[in-house]
């Protein structure tokens, strides 16, 4: 190739994606590559709460400028907690003209509101559409055994859910992550409903005009599709507003859609203003009520919805047929309203995703767990699986965890199986920070480590332990680490930049492991 676009995601703590991972490592690595005459481009798709932001477009980057490759416009860098869209917009402005030059057009930066269709809908004569996600062997359909509400305060809500994988292919380890496949409520679909031209109740595929594949996970109707497949609730996007311009049959109201969705000053201005108001794609819909989109269109266009990840509280050692998450429910969100409002019995889309985040193959070895709020969950697991050591006669490392919430009355979480597992010696130590209980000021667990730091300087050196981290990316985590940093500085008199080493020695390592998310996820 003379010209290669990459558009590279990061995922975590600085990881390619699963799909990406094959690709990235043979590119880091292969020895004789040389790429004098090829010219690229680089858009990173990152999150700036995490500690590693972009760090696979960064290092896509630089391989490619170490193997002679010529970089044709500025490497972009997208940020999905801020304005990941029009970071796109920007980059695209740069991309588009140096494209044109290179091969020798005029670049014109008229705007275009056509769709460059790219699939179609197959209706089917079968009067019994599939069940959601039957074609994926790895994506099972599990019942919610049992389900209790670890916090007692009426404005919170966070459960521990139990699911059974008895009789499935699902494989799991503590530290591994559930995916859970969401489902637009009944009121939310047939508020879209109302603004589509629906063609046909009979299911159908989205069958692609290239590879003629389906590119929906199974035959469908519409109500199933807007269900289970497509994101209903989430942020809309500029480009696929734009196409829908194309069925708002009033003109006034086009041109107003239109220009609250052109790139100019004024067009972005505009855009941001109506935003603030305009949530979702039914929003502007709404907004701009004489809009009709043909169902094919709509089917098309809209993004897919995504699975939520969370962490597994359980240890397949212990519970070895069923899986348990520990879910905070966020009142506006998708996923958590719709498992919150589950009955026991039903059942729910899921698929294990694997992880690093798992305790050392040797027992015996020391390991030290942060994890205030549900950020405890993988730790819970991680006892379970103790436990169950424990119960084998195997001989166990020192634990020491250290756990926050606000009260202990209030949101001490899984505060009895804690306990238990201290008086039994499964936990070594176990340290408290409740935030909200003293005067002064709050106490979190960065400001319980130091006081430990003597020992957590021990379990690291002389006993070749690992740490952990599980919760928010964007706060706690950067604050432990912080401080984790200064106690490496303190008890082993190092420099800043001796314990910065020291520090990137263990992520190295697998000895200090990360379950971090970001406050949108």
């Amino acid at each position: 190739e003379e010209l290669v676009i990459f558009v590279v995601a990061t995922y975590g703590e600085g990881e390619p994606t699963d799909t990406a991972r094959d690709f990235y490592e043979w590119f880091l690595s292969e020895e004789d590559l040389e790429l004098p005459s090829l010219q690229y481009t680089v858009f990173g798709l990152g999150d700036s709460q995490y500690k590693h932001f972009n760090q696979c477009s960064k290092d896509t980057h630089r391989r490619l400028q170490r193997v002679g490759a010529r970089l044709l416009c500025a490497v972009g860098a997208g940020d999905a907690d801020k304005t990941l869209e029009e970071d796109f917009e920007r980059w695209k402005a740069t991309v588009l003209p140096a494209l044109a030059a290179l091969h020798g057009f005029e670049y014109s930066q008229n705007q275009s509101f056509a769709i460059d269709r790219q699939a179609t809908l197959e209706f089917s004569t079968s009067a019994t559409p599939s069940t959601p996600f039957t074609p994926y062997p790895t994506k099972v359909l599990v019942p919610l055994t049992a389900r209790s509400d670890l916090i007692a305060v009426d404005e919170r809500s966070t459960l521990h859910m139990e699911f059974s994988i008895e009789g499935t292919r699902l494989e799991y380890e503590s530290g591994d992550h559930l995916g859970i496949y969401p489902c637009n409520p009944d009121n939310v679909v047939d508020e879209y409903l109302s603004f589509l031209v629906v063609d046909s109740s009979a299911p159908f595929k989205l069958v692609s005009l290239t590879t003629h594949e389906n590119l929906l996970p199974n035959e469908c109707t519409l109500r199933q599709a807007l269900q289970w497949y497509l994101d209903l609730t989430g942020s809309p996007k500029k480009e696929i507003l734009k196409a829908f311009t194309l069925y708002t049959t009033d003109p006034s109201e086009q041109h107003h859609f239109r220009a609250a969705l052109a790139s100019t000053e004024e067009g972005r201005e505009r855009y941001k203003s109506l935003s603030r108001h305009l949530l979702t794609t039914h929003a502007w819909l709404r907004k701009f009520g004489s809009t009709r989109v043909p169902m094919d269109v709509f089917v098309e266009l809209m993004p897919r919805l995504q699975c939520r990840y969370y962490s597994i509280a359980s240890d397949p050692l212990h519970q070895p047929n069923s899986i348990h998450v520990c879910v905070a429910v966020l009142p506006h969100g998708l996923c958590t309203p719709f498992l919150s409002a589950l009955d026991i019995g039903s059942k729910v889309p899921v698929w294990v995703r694997r992880s690093n985040f798992h305790l050392p193959a040797n027992p015996t070895l020391p390991v030290v767990l942060v994890g205030p709020g549900t950020g405890i969950a993988p730790f819970v697991g991680f006892l379970w699986r103790r436990i169950a050591q424990k119960a084998l006669g195997q001989p166990l490392g020192e634990c020491h965890l250290y756990f926050g919430c606000r009260r202990r009355e209030e949101d001490f979480l899984y505060s009895s199986l804690l306990l238990e597992c201290q008086a039994s010696g499964v936990l070594t130590e176990l340290h408290l920070a409740f935030s909200r209980e003293q005067e002064g000021g709050k106490v979190y667990v960065q400001h319980l480590m130091p006081q430990q730091g003597e020992k957590i300087w021990q379990v690291l050196t002389r006993n070749n332990g690992s740490f952990y981290i599980c919760g928010d990316a964007k706060h706690m985590a950067r604050d432990v680490e912080a401080a984790l940093l200064q106690i490496v500085q303190t008890h082993g008199l190092h420099t800043t930049q001796g314990a910065e080493a020291f520090i990137a020695t263990l992520e190295g390592e697998e000895r200090l492991l990360k379950d971090v998310w970001s406050s949108h996820t």
